[in-house]
Parts: C-alpha cells; structure tokens; sequence
C-alpha cells in the first residue's frame, strides 16, 4: 500500500483503524470460544436427552416379532471382533433364581479381589442395572457410547441380542477377571448361548414361556439344558423329570454333573428367605468348580462374605415394616412364596398384583386365591402389562381394581392395617415402580 498523499493525521488515523479491526478479530474469537464452552456445557446437559433416546430406540426392539436363535447374535459378534471369546462366564439358567445365584456368585468373587462383569434381565428400576462391573452400573454416558458402538454393525437384531452385545463389549474393554451372565429366555436359542463357559448354573425347572420353549417340564428342561457345553461342568438344584432330562445332556456331552439341596449351605447369607439357601447351595458349588476345577483362589473367608454382603433387591425384601416385595412372576415362584409367607404371623394378607400379559395368571390366581384375604389389581406402566379388567376373571370376588398402583398400595395398607401383610408380586417392573 502506498502512503503517498497521506497526511499524518490520516496514517494515524488508518494504524488506529487497523488496531480497532485486530481487537474486533480477537473479541470475535473470544466470543466463539466462549459459544463453543456454552455449546459444551450444554451438550453435557443434552446427554441424558441422547441416553433417553438411546432406551426409546432399544425398546421399539422390543415389541417387534422376534425368533429365538443365535443366528442373529453370532453374524453381530463377529463383525465386533467376538469380544465374548475373551470373557470367561458363569452362565446361569433356570426358571426362578438365575438372578440371586449371580447375585451371590458375583459377591463371593469381588470379595476374593476380582473385578466381576454382571449381566441379568429384566432391570427392576433403571435399564443400567442389566450390566454392571463389581456391582457398579453402567453409566448413562457409556451405555450410549456401547449402544452406538453395537449399532453400527446391527441389522435385524432385537432387543436382547443388541443388549447382549452391548455387555460382552464392555465387559471386554473392562477387562474384568470373570462375568456372570443370566439366560433370558430359554437357554438352548438364547442369545447369551455363544459362550463357552467355566461353568454352567441350571437353577430349577418349572412351566414358563411355554409359547417358546414348550408346555411340558422336559420340553423346557430340554431347552434350559442347551447351556451345558462338552467337558464343562454343571451345577443344579433341579429334580424329578427335570433333572433326569439334565443328566441325560450332561451325560451325552461328557459334563460332570453337581446336584445340590439345602443341605450344601452352611453359611449365614445376606438375602432373605428360606428358598435363598438353595441358590447360595448353588453359589457355593459353583464356586468350589472354579476352585477345584480352574485353580481360582477363593478362600473361606471369601465365600462366607460374599454370601452376607450380596444384595438381589425385590426379592422377598421388605420396603416397609409390614410391606413385603416379590418378584414371583410364575406358578413356581409363587408356591415358593407362598410357603414362605407360612412362616409369618399377620392378622391378613393384602395382595398388591400385576401381571405381564404372556403369564400363566389363571395358574397363578389358583394358588393366590386361596391365601389373600383381599386381592388388589393394578397395571404397571410396562406396555406389556396385563389389563387387570381382563384377568379379573381368574380372581375370586375378594378382588377388586385400582388402576394406577401407587394408590393401589396406599389402599392396601389402609385395609392391611398395622397388624396385616400387604404383598406386592406378580410383576419385576410393578415391583420396581412401588419400591
């Protein structure tokens, strides 16, 4: 640029001009910067929006059609580089139990110094609780981070399978020393049955799910015995038709077979009820199978714990002084609550009851009928809850509905009293929305 026919004032005049556009430019990368913070700050705000959006699209999974099988799970491993290959798993199946069994195990484990991955379903208040890493849940940030993570490679996949993937991923990148994994549904088709595993856990067998896994208790004992791999041992508490279907498989497959009673728990243990000693039993064995069998280092002191400090919430748990929690969803469950409730003095018995609409509830309602003094039916917000105006039929004149079941309990206790028993069963997510 020339400066000639400038006067001084005006060279003056043009340096200002040039400082002013400099402190312009500087104050208008201060103000971007400044947007950029707020747009961070905001977004950390907007994360639960993204965690939010992340659960509606997993569940509009869930309602779809779906097959059991493992094509769909194993084509979705393979493309994450199949991180359940690096897992070494407890897998445990059953009808009833499953949850409590790798509640314990998972609990003995972290006493003894091992970082443990747990994955059980359904969740019973937050979607978080399906994965955890020594009892610690997942994070809303790193359950988004997994999700997009599995999405990437998804295809017809559902729900479970997704979420399947999605733990066997973190649990990999968390390098924990050992995972508990619950069966879904089933065994045999279940989408957890990609592993092979140190040891297998067949709870009990009772009649559920017949729709998918068969309306006799071999037919079912069949499909939950689908876990049990060649050469690796199993644990179970099951008996009579079940469990000779299961010795029949493990025979066949070349694994050595525990069967325990109540009689293998020796130990004091944390959660409540007489039907847990069979799962610590279980627990207790599975544990000796890793020890005996693997080499693991757990001592006594571990086991004895272990078996105090786990902590399974819903199951036959008090949220009240005369409030009793349960998560008995099938005939099974609710003969075993039922004998446990024999164990209690109460002037009467209050049943707060929902329902998912694929249970046996007519087979359920011959066994509650008979015990309640009143029968109180609600409707939890799962869009697989049953309407209670449609199963009515199956409850004796005693019942009545209550709709949303907040005021469902609250009349419940009303009626119940100081010296009554106000039950809350039937239903996970009915538990789960009172507690």
């Amino acid at each position: 640029m020339s400066l000639r026919g400038f006067e001084p004032r005006s060279i003056g005049s043009l340096l200002l001009a040039e400082a002013d556009r400099t402190i312009l430019v500087m104050l208008q990368a201060r103000i971007c910067d400044f947007k950029s913070n707020i747009f961070i700050i905001l977004l950390s705000f907007w994360l639960p929006m993204d965690y939010k959006k992340v659960l509606e699209e997993l569940y509009s999974l869930d309602v779809k059609k779906w097959t059991l099988g493992l094509e769909r799970i194993e084509s979705l491993l393979k493309k994450l580089g199949n991180p359940e290959k690096n897992l070494k798993c407890i897998h445990v199946a059953g009808t009833n139990g499953k949850g409590s069994v790798c509640a314990m195990i998972s609990s003995i484990l972290i006493d003894a110094g091992y970082k443990v991955g747990m994955y059980t379903s359904p969740h019973l208040k937050k979607f978080n609780e399906r994965i955890r890493v020594n009892s610690k849940l997942i994070s809303d940030k790193d359950l988004v981070k997994y999700y997009l993570k599995v999405k990437k490679y998804a295809t017809n996949q559902s729900f479970f399978e997704i979420t399947t993937a999605m733990a066997f991923l973190y649990f990999k990148d968390k390098k924990v020393d050992f995972t508990l994994l619950e069966v879904g549904l089933g065994g045999r088709l279940d989408a957890t049955n990609v592993v092979v595993p140190l040891v297998s856990v067949i709870t009990n067998i009772g009649l559920e799910h017949t729709k998918y896994l068969g309306n006799t208790i071999e037919k079912i004992a069949y499909e939950k015995a689908g876990i049990i791999k060649k050469n690796i041992p199993v644990v179970t508490a099951a008996d009579g038709i079940a469990l000779a279907t299961i010795k029949k498989i493990s025979n066949e497959r070349n694994s050595k077979l525990y069967i325990v009673n109540e009689k293998n728990a020796n130990c004091r243990i944390g959660l409540k009820g007489e039907f847990q000693k069979l799962n610590a039993a279980m627990a207790i064995k599975a544990i000796e199978v890793l020890k005996n069998d693997y080499g693991v280092k757990i001592k006594k002191s571990n086991v004895k714990k272990g078996l105090l400090s786990a902590k399974w919430p819903g199951r036959f748990q008090f949220i009240g002084k005369n409030i009793l929690v349960d998560c008995a969803h099938n005939p099974h469950g609710f003969r075993v609550l039922a004998e446990e409730l024999g164990n209690f003095n109460y002037k009467k018995l209050i049943i707060v009851l929902g329902f998912s609409n694929d249970k046996d509830i007519k087979s359920m309602s011959k066994i509650l009928n008979p015990l309640a003094d009143k029968i109180v039916l609600t409707k939890s917000s799962n869009e697989r809850a049953a309407e209670p105006e449609k199963i009515k039929k199956y409850f004796n004149k005693k019942s009545i509905i209550i709709m949303n079941p907040k005021k469902a309990l609250n009349y419940a206790k009303k009626i119940a009293g100081k010296k009554g028993l106000v039950l809350i069963a039937g239903s996970i997510f009915l538990v789960g929305e009172l507690m």
